[in-house]
């Protein structure tokens, strides 16, 4: 209800229960973005020196930089972040809707234009442990100033809801705000007594309708510091995806979808990786092809123009490229160096050294594990795609990208061209999983557009996606624990030989004056991320990476380095469980007196899981915990096995407490994709390189988990008013050592590197 309403209004619970007024059709969703700007007033959590810059209709009534208003009752919110198939075209709408008191059937979404005011805060929190140096080397107020100097729209980190949780529910409350005084004044009746439903101001036993208040509407009349909304509306509840309807009829708009006049088409290959300067370079039987326009060179790749997108595709195989020694990548090789720098006693950094650990881990009675993760690819199901046009000095690019700022920035810079001149257009995402928040398409696209002066839609085919990824790195780790007389851990450490991801990616994308700050590749926090906060009260650890370099270029994937991490934890707590004769779960909750959320989450999914029930011959139940994103998982994965070739997850019970909740079928969907996502990479993943190039290239050789393997998941979420959590993402974690300690209970055999099944 609205806040200090009167008492002779109804309650929300009543008024919800008012019939429905009939509303467009869902098909008016996804508006794009390109209307005719307008100089407006933003809303005023930001300063307003500067103009935001959301396209306005004739007919449309700008309320504030996140909402508008149509004539025909459409209500607008502009969405700064990425639609992957996440929800967050409707999660962030539905924010702002249910303080603006909005019908749901009459909303819409956008994609919001760069401005400072929709730059993503909460990404630095999310991803600062990958730049240690910057956030210890300055100050966290300037971290987020850059991030705003930038105009940094990302999509990444789980970070969509927590960041915008408040700004869109303040710009919806003084939406509201605006729309009551301007009714008030209309009726001549004290404010509070009115308030807003179902795209309506109620009170008094009289309605009107967002739409006959508009030509009154003065927007310097919204309030400053509006008050929320306390009661039931449409936060919390299961509506309607707006993005499914378009997706379903086909008028949903992805990468590939995009035409433009005189538009041609590009096909590219990358060199192998690692390797040296272009030895030798011939295009001339590319151009015998029908329907082929030319060769593009680029540095490191190469582009081949046609008529037609398939043209380009064959023509590449004509192209004779060759390229000089450098380090080429071999699995070999890597190996054999991740192996030994997790050897060396004197590698590596301690980036958590409490109590006696060090000491501890030294001495006589410690329990060992190694575990070992591979390299792994994003596998979206659409590849890398981008479509640039260029005139008059500008450049406009269509692409689904996690990030419309460094799309931006770097189209930018290869065009030589101020940002200001390049506009941003982002479609739908085929699947991104942190693969998308890179730019290389675009600048390929722009570089191609740019040579051969026409519209240019560059498509990667699936072999180069996968095999000029940014790649999940390979991993080697070594954990160590000490167990008490009382039959609990008393020092705990783990040492990971890995690459440094951070480095990786801010050496390809970060602007100059963030890489000088951040330093080079090195031992990092960031790749122990995974393992820093164990939700385990431990007296002393010690948590260590030690950089091992290699020339491969990695990226951010799905839970970064939680992908790996609590593979190694919750793995090595079944056996330091089976150490101390104690069952799983018991042991884990000697360890959770001060981690009263944790342990609740964990109870509640041994108890759906029937963790400790009986288990038939052949069968094993496996439970592993982990928070991350500011969400806290548990999972209880239901396994058949006789060895590591015939594993089959039958069912997965998963509890998930992420604070407040915007939609919770949203939070559902995420857990479930993200456990089928997790269980792929867990049976079946792995890139191997030889002489620089990608062993797995395609579906043939890099399954992904079929609809007859998937198993059945049941998801609870935990009742919570903690601050939003991220949920994109925390789902994959616990998945692998889920499974990892099911199969042990199934078979006595331990299961410490992955992927389970060799393939």
């Amino acid at each position: 209800m609205k806040p200090e309403a009167s008492k002779t209004d109804k309650s929300p619970r009543e008024r919800s229960a008012q019939k429905a007024r009939p509303g467009p059709s869902r098909r008016q969703i996804l508006v794009g973005a390109g209307g005719v700007a307008a100089l407006v007033v933003g809303y005023t959590i930001w300063p307003r020196e500067r103009a935001v810059n959301l396209p306005v209709r004739d007919s449309e009534t700008l309320i504030n930089a996140w909402l508008k208003i149509d004539a025909d009752g459409r209500i607008t919110v502009a969405v700064p972040q990425a639609e992957m198939g996440q929800g967050v075209y409707t999660a962030l709408p539905q924010l702002l809707a249910h303080e603006l008191g909005a019908d749901w059937r009459m909303v819409a979404v956008e994609p919001a234009p760069l401005h400072p005011v929709y730059a993503n805060r909460a990404f630095v929190e999310s991803v600062g442990a990958d730049l240690p140096a910057l956030l210890s080397g300055i100050a966290h107020w300037t971290a987020v100033s850059l991030v705003e100097r930038f105009e940094l729209q990302v999509t990444g980190g789980s970070t969509s809801v927590r960041a915008f949780w408040e700004p869109l529910r303040a710009a919806g409350a003084a939406a509201r705000e605006l729309l009551i005084r301007t009714a008030a004044r209309r009726l001549q009746v004290d404010p509070e007594t009115l308030d807003t439903e179902g795209s309506h101001v109620v009170g008094g036993g009289k309605r009107v309708a967002f739409t006959e208040l508009l030509p009154d509407i003065d927007v310097n009349d919204a309030p400053t510091s509006p008050a929320l909304r306390t009661g039931s509306g449409l936060l919390g509840r299961d509506v309607p995806r707006l993005d499914i309807p378009a997706k379903v009829n086909g008028t949903a708009e992805f990468g590939a979808d995009v035409r433009l006049p005189g538009m041609v088409y590009a096909a590219v290959r990358g060199a192998p990786l690692g390797a040296g300067s272009r030895a030798r370079f011939g295009p001339a039987a590319a151009g015998a092809e029908d329907k082929v326009i030319g060769v593009v060179s680029g540095d490191r790749w190469f582009a081949v123009v046609g008529e037609t997108w398939w043209a380009a595709r064959q023509a590449l195989d004509l192209v004779d490229a060759e390229y000089r020694g450098g380090d080429l990548a071999e699995s070999a090789e890597i190996e054999e160096r991740l192996s030994r720098i997790l050897a060396d006693p004197d590698s590596g950094s301690a980036f958590v050294n409490s109590g006696d650990a060090a000491d501890a881990l030294a001495g006589e009675g410690v329990a060992t594990a190694e575990y070992a993760v591979p390299f792994l690819a994003h596998a979206c199901m659409e590849p890398m795609t981008a479509t640039v046009r260029i005139e008059d000095g500008r450049a406009e690019v269509w692409v689904p990208t996690q990030s419309q700022t460094l799309t931006a920035w770097k189209v930018a810079d290869a065009l030589g061209l101020p940002t200001r001149a390049v506009k941003v257009y982002p479609t739908l995402l085929g699947g991104g999983f942190g693969r998308k928040v890179e730019v290389d398409a675009a600048v390929q696209a722009a570089m191609i557009a740019k040579e051969v002066g026409r519209p240019v839609q560059l498509i990667w085919h699936r072999e180069e996606d996968m095999a000029r990824d940014m790649y999940r790195p390979a991993v080697r780790a070594r954990l160590q624990a000490v167990i008490g007389p009382d039959k609990t851990i008393s020092a705990f450490g783990a040492k990971l030989a890995a690459p440094d991801l951070g480095a990786s990616f801010m050496s390809r994308m970060a602007p100059a004056i963030v890489r000088g700050i951040a330093g080079g590749a090195g031992d990092s926090r960031g790749m122990v991320a995974g393992l820093t906060d164990l939700p385990y009260d431990i007296p002393a650890q010690r948590i260590v990476h030690a950089h091992v370099d290699m020339p491969v270029p990695l990226g951010y994937w799905r839970s970064v380095e939680h992908s790996y991490g609590p593979f190694f934890s919750e793995t090595f707590m079944d056996e330091l469980a089976a150490r101390a004769g104690v069952d799983p779960l018991a042991f884990r909750l000697r360890h959770m007196d001060r981690q009263g959320r944790a342990a609740k989450v964990l109870m509640l999914a041994a108890s759906r899981g029937t963790l400790l029930a009986p288990a038939e011959n052949g069968t094993g139940r496996g439970i592993a915990l982990h928070e991350s994103f500011g969400t806290i998982v548990a999972q209880v994965a239901h396994v058949e096995a006789s060895g590591p070739e015939s594993i089959r997850v039958r069912k997965v019970n998963c509890v998930v407490d992420c604070g407040q909740v915007a939609n919770p079928d949203i939070v559902r969907s995420q857990m479930e994709g993200s456990i089928i996502f997790g269980l792929s990479a867990a049976l079946y993943g792995q890139v191997r390189f030889e002489t620089g190039e990608a062993v797995q290239q395609n579906f043939d050789s890099y399954p992904l988990l079929t609809l007859a393997e998937s198993p059945e998941v049941e998801v609870e979420i935990v009742s919570s008013d903690e601050a939003p959590g991220g949920v994109g993402e925390p789902g994959v974690p616990p998945i692998a050592p889920a499974v990892a300690n099911a199969y042990f209970a199934a078979t006595g055999q331990r299961l410490r590197t992955m992927p389970f099944v060799n393939i």
